[in-house]
């Protein structure tokens, strides 16, 4: 069978999975109930938690939002909704979601093999002897602070496992069941195209000697010497080496100072790196800055009075951006596209078709234009780097075109689930633990 770990990653990557439903909890009162299912008061705990598990990443709101202070502060000043209101709803929705899933299940009269059971077990088993030093007791200590324990737990994976069945079921591995007409429907509703002139508001550090000349390299790594220049000697007239064993030329520069003679030609400066393997870089101020906002000035200007063509044009002339050729027809975007800087994906959803606008990032200037989206690009073998997934193969929005359609499938079921309001006004996302693990 294909491996239930790989079937529950699929489904925690589809953004209403970030936070598992799941059906009968024992020993507990049920929240939620739709016809014979439910999520138990402890089961939603468990969602709770693994939210503010999320929003206390480094993704989201960190460490804040493991104070009190955080979750009663009001984010809608004319609802009078506070942050714990926010994601205790986000929670429920995504709650009542899953029950709809489950209710689909059954409908379907689908059934999970016992092998994923076993598999679930095999887990939740491997949970116990590495966290929990085997015992299930230590476990149901640690859960606890979730409002969970092994069987809750156990229930949720059943679920999730059931919940990624279902979508197979519907959609067909890695969707091959969904229609083309829906993934261009998506493609269309999601995704925005741009171009850019791109320039540089830094510089890279490159290695020097120690006069503070850049230093130049071969393809092999060692040093490039200008030999049209005079071999260094020594006091004793004997010809100097390199730690490669090289010979080093020099020159006598107009203040009779001796310098290495590097092949600038033929040689490559290599970018000086920090400890952690990052380029180093430094931020250009003063006169030189100055020059590279006239610049980008002068290119506004041009923009103004062309249209696509031209900034086409203004693109392949004025764009630094390094890599750029490699998508000459643009970049294609989601508001959600992880990219480097995520200021241009803001204000590229701003705009129309046909528009532009000059945003500034830590990397430099950035002259953008919305173009008008191509159809099926995503189809095109010089942009499978940009819309293929390598861990499946697929589209890289396929999981969230999955997630659009389960959630259409759901969505009358969803209008039949009872809520215990009572119960549901004792839950609260600041009296759960901070969920990373479970």
């Amino acid at each position: 069978m294909r491996s239930l770990k790989r079937i529950i990653a699929i489904a925690l990557l589809c953004a209403t999975l970030a936070i598992c439903a799941c059906g009968c909890a024992a020993k507990s009162k049920p929240l939620l109930k739709y016809e014979d299912s439910e999520i138990s008061v402890n089961l939603f705990q468990l969602y709770l938690s693994r939210m503010k598990g999320t929003l206390c990443s480094a993704d989201y709101f960190g460490t804040t939002a493991k104070k009190d202070s955080f979750w009663d502060t009001i984010v809608d000043a004319h609802e009078k909704t506070t942050y714990n209101t926010l994601y205790r709803d986000m929670v429920l929705d995504t709650a009542k979601s899953y029950l709809a899933a489950i209710a689909l299940f059954e409908e379907r009269g689908l059934e999970l093999p016992d092998s994923y059971i076993e598999e679930i077990d095999e887990e939740l088993e491997s949970l116990v002897d590495t966290v929990a030093d085997g015992s299930k007791t230590t476990l149901n200590t640690i859960l606890s602070e979730y409002g969970a324990n092994y069987d809750v737990l156990r229930e949720a994976y059943i679920i999730e496992a059931k919940i990624a069945y279902l979508r197979e079921d519907l959609f067909g591995i890695n969707g091959s069941k969904v229609a083309p007409t829906l993934i261009e429907e998506y493609y269309q509703d999601n995704y925005a195209r741009f171009k850019q002139v791109f320039l540089y508001t830094y510089e890279y550090v490159y290695e020097t000697d120690e006069n503070g000349d850049n230093i130049y390299y071969k393809e092999d790594g060692k040093i490039s010497y200008d030999t049209s220049k005079e071999l260094m000697k020594d006091k004793n007239g004997n010809t100097v080496t390199d730690k490669n064993g090289d010979r080093i030329y020099v020159y006598t520069d107009d203040k009779g100072k001796q310098r290495i003679a590097y092949d600038r030609v033929k040689g490559e400066r290599e970018i000086l790196v920090d400890d952690d393997g990052n380029s180093v870089t430094v931020d250009l101020e003063g006169d030189e800055l100055k020059l590279i906002i006239d610049k980008a000035n002068g290119i506004l200007e041009k923009v103004k009075a062309n249209d696509t063509i031209g900034f086409d044009m203004l693109v392949e002339e004025y764009n630094e951006e390094e890599g750029s050729e490699k998508f000459r027809d643009g970049y294609y975007v989601t508001e959600t596209t992880q990219y480097a800087s995520p200021e241009v994906i803001e204000e590229l959803f701003k705009l129309k078709t046909g528009e532009y606008k000059m945003i500034k990032s830590k990397y430099g200037l950035h002259i953008i234009m919305r173009y008008e989206l191509e159809d099926a690009v995503y189809t095109r073998d010089d942009y499978k780097d940009l819309f293929i997934a390598n861990s499946t193969g697929t589209y890289i929005f396929m999981n969230d075109l999955l997630s659009k359609l389960l959630s259409d499938y759901v969505a009358s079921y969803k209008e039949n689930i009872t809520v215990d309001e009572a119960l549901l006004d004792g839950l609260d996302m600041k009296s759960v633990g901070v969920n990373f693990n479970y």
